[in-house]
């Protein structure tokens, strides 16, 4: 009887660390990707740990080439691509839910949906880190099942290390882009926004864009991975191996920041200078259209821009997006204008409702100067779905439904990208609402050869209250004065109103100590106050045309054609296999 239990206690206990191994095996490349996800949302504000862009991506690496997705019940194995897909949602999932948590201050569906669709991404670059981006130490003494010889074994795990490194990077950019362009867009923190900080590393932007700068992030990352695998392999058998892919990654990171450094320190040459004066408010989003405080808003606008401008020239004075909360050809709101106007000789840019007629009512930012006769309208082409339109509104029944109690009616899409002119075509403003300065294909459209530019945001931020929102959109925002090599100003209801200029600082390096020209705190740092905020606005002269000026996302859109033409080579293969078997 003792003899029986004790067999039984055995073999419960085998039975259960066996349990624990398989499940163990199963669940942890689901804990890798969890831990991925969660490591590369520190790496934006509000946490901003940048240094952690360079170690993210390993734990999913390692769940993605090294976990086995075992067999289905019947005993056939199951698919490699569609596990990596989940690996890869997972991790997305965890990123965007993480750092897009201050959605919720406006929507908590919304802070919830969106992540699940943009975790999609993740999962489509997860099927392919898995397959045909797959690197296998085991396989790399073959190729195409031959068994290499001589100085070929020698090189060839580099070569098979740099092959998965080059694919899987061209396959993230190539999405990346994607995200950013798909159902009207949304390529918030990209890879490369996680080094906003670093000026030296994400000056190459101007030939290759944001998007371009992930590529050599998971170029790296991969590298990196491979690199510990292989030293462990060769230490343990004493042989190792030259790393020429180590040589390489650490190469391209040596060129990028050699021509940052170049960039950096070039002379900017002969510069055009005007005086702007930004001015924000720190209207809350629940007083900012409410009747009762309309009065107290447009008086402070006025006793805050007034006192500098009666006091002091400024060729630009700007004002926030929908500063006056009403339409500009109403009476009032053309009575507030010429009632600041009044005060100097200036140009006030300052965003504002237009309606053209009652069903035809666009977000625009206007340009005036002397009087509201004289001006130019800029209306906002990139639109926020579900925040200024209701997509498919009349044609998805569920989409109606929600329509009529969120938004009764959608803003109108401006269709112009002309930039708006000042003092007789000295000088142009580029100008840009909202989110739409974190859209680099689209600020291209503005940008003239051969005139002083200056890129003006109006924003408003205080849809997301205190909350991470407002430095994401400026870290964000600074990648488009390095893409164009454009100046920018900003000014916003409440969140980041500041001056960038074409290197993506916010310091003038000119004073001493350099300081960092944004509107804050004093003693806290905190940049949801009142405040107004004088600079000078240096534009080149010359106003050239980058490469990514002419020539957009070509890097990314290049890497994602070459991944897509390795998923259908090897289809392909897959489908010739099937037919011959």
């Amino acid at each position: 009887m003792f003899g029986s239990m004790a067999q039984s206690g055995l073999f419960d206990s085998v039975l259960r660390d066996r349990l624990c191994s398989m499940n163990l095996k199963k669940i942890w490349p689901f804990f890798a990707a969890l831990l991925s996800g969660v490591l590369l949302a520190l790496c934006y504000p509000t946490w901003d740990i940048s240094a952690l862009i360079w170690f993210w991506a390993l734990p999913i690496l390692t769940a993605l080439w090294f976990s086995e997705p075992g067999n289905k019940k019947d005993g056939r194995a199951r698919s490699r691509a569609w596990r990596g897909w989940w690996l890869g949602y997972v991790g997305g999932l965890a990123f965007f839910l993480i750092n897009m948590s201050w959605l919720a201050e406006v929507s908590i569906g919304g802070a919830i949906a969106l992540p699940f669709y943009l975790a999609v991404y993740f999962g489509f670059w997860g099927a392919f880190a898995a397959t045909i981006g797959r690197w296998d130490p085991a396989d790399q003494e073959l190729v195409e099942g031959q068994v290499l010889s001589g100085w070929q074994k020698f090189f060839a795990p580099s070569w098979a290390v740099l092959r998965a490194a080059f694919l899987n990077g061209a396959m993230w950019c190539g999405l990346e882009w994607m995200r950013g362009v798909a159902f009207t867009g949304m390529g918030w923190n990209g890879l490369g926004v996680a080094l906003h900080e670093n000026l030296y590393l994400i000056q190459v932007v101007d030939i290759i864009g944001v998007s371009g700068l992930s590529f050599v992030l998971m170029f790296c990352a991969c590298i990196s991975l491979a690199t510990v695998v292989r030293l462990i392999h060769e230490f343990g058998n004493r042989g190792v191996r030259p790393h020429l892919d180590f040589t390489v990654g650490i190469a391209m990171i040596m060129a990028v920041f050699l021509y940052g450094l170049n960039r950096i320190n070039q002379a900017p040459g002969e510069t055009k200078d005007i005086r702007a004066l930004l001015v924000q408010m720190n209207v809350p989003i629940d007083q900012k259209w409410d009747d009762a405080f309309l009065s107290e808003n447009m008086n402070d606008y006025y006793n805050l821009t007034t006192a500098y401008v009666e006091t002091s020239h400024y060729d630009l004075v700007v004002w926030p997006e929908t500063a006056v909360p009403g339409r500009f050809f109403y009476p009032w709101v053309q009575e507030v204008f010429n009632r600041v106007l009044a005060s100097g000789d200036f140009y006030l840019i300052s965003g504002i409702e237009e309606e053209v007629q009652p069903a035809e009512v666009y977000n625009s930012a206007v340009l005036m100067k002397g009087t509201t006769r004289n001006y130019q309208m800029y209306r906002k082409v990139h639109l926020v779905p579900f925040g200024e339109y209701i997509p498919l509104r009349g044609i998805f029944p569920p989409f109606e439904w929600v329509a009529g109690r969120l938004i009764p009616s959608d803003f109108e899409f401006g269709k112009e990208f002309e930039p708006l002119v000042l003092d007789g075509g000295e000088y142009q403003v580029i100008p840009l609402i909202c989110f739409e300065d974190t859209i680099g294909s689209l600020a291209r459209k503005f940008v003239r050869a051969g005139v002083p530019q200056v890129i003006v945001n109006v924003t408003n931020d205080g849809w997301f209250w205190e909350s991470a929102g407002s430095a994401q959109h400026l870290a964000n925002a600074r990648f488009r004065c390095i893409e164009l090599r454009r100046p920018m100003v900003r000014s916003a209801n409440t969140g980041v109103s500041c001056f960038i200029d074409e290197l993506g600082s916010l310091f003038d390096r000119e004073s001493n100590p350099p300081f960092e020209r944004k509107i804050a705190d004093d003693v806290t740092g905190s940049t949801f106050v009142t405040g107004v905020l004088p600079g000078t606005v240096r534009m080149r002269i010359d106003s050239p045309l980058t490469v990514y000026a002419r020539f957009g996302d070509w890097f990314s859109i290049s890497m994602g054609c070459l991944a897509l033409v390795m998923v259908l080579i090897r289809n392909r293969k897959i489908i010739s296999n099937q037919n011959k078997g």
